[in-house]
């Protein structure tokens, strides 16, 4: 995990340098890989984003990483956007076992003081994924909804 963050800033401050519109933001929620961090770079009404995140725990299991990378459009105002996210959209626990979903989630965020400011966030996700593993407890496919909730510089 501490390799996967190291990584991620480090991608995050070359593209920061490289692209003249961008946020970085920390929150919950399925675009942020869980409890996580997310950098976008904008491009008019459009934001390209990855993530790296925390996705869950069990004393067994352990910890799982979030990840995802994603998009979304401005669709209304300056504040309203829908998206997309491909990663890790889900984590189900079973004793020492861990199933991991990877799959797609469609995105709403709201920006209380817009799409490319300093602003708190709050969303919903819906997802779809795919156990990437043989554990042979686990549903093979999952559903499911989620919120957010985040800030961004």
């Amino acid at each position: 995990m501490k390799y996967l963050l190291s990584v991620f800033f480090l991608t995050c401050s070359a593209f920061a340098s490289a692209a003249g519109d961008s946020n970085f933001s920390l929150g919950g929620g399925q675009d942020h890989a869980g409890i996580g961090a997310k950098y976008s770079i904008n491009r008019g009404k459009d934001k390209y984003f990855g993530s790296l995140g925390w996705k869950g725990y069990s004393d067994e299991a352990g910890s799982v990483a979030g990840y995802g990378l994603g998009w979304e459009r401005l669709v209304a105002s300056d504040s309203h956007s829908l998206g997309v996210f491909l990663g890790l959209v889900e984590v189900n626990y079973r004793r020492d076992e861990a199933a991991r979903y990877n799959g797609i989630a469609l995105l709403y965020n709201y920006y209380f003081s817009g799409f490319s400011e300093s602003s708190f966030v709050l969303g919903a996700a819906v997802h779809a994924g795919t156990r990437s593993g043989d554990e042979p407890y686990f549903d093979e496919h999952t559903t499911g909804a989620s919120m957010k909730f985040a800030y961004q510089w």
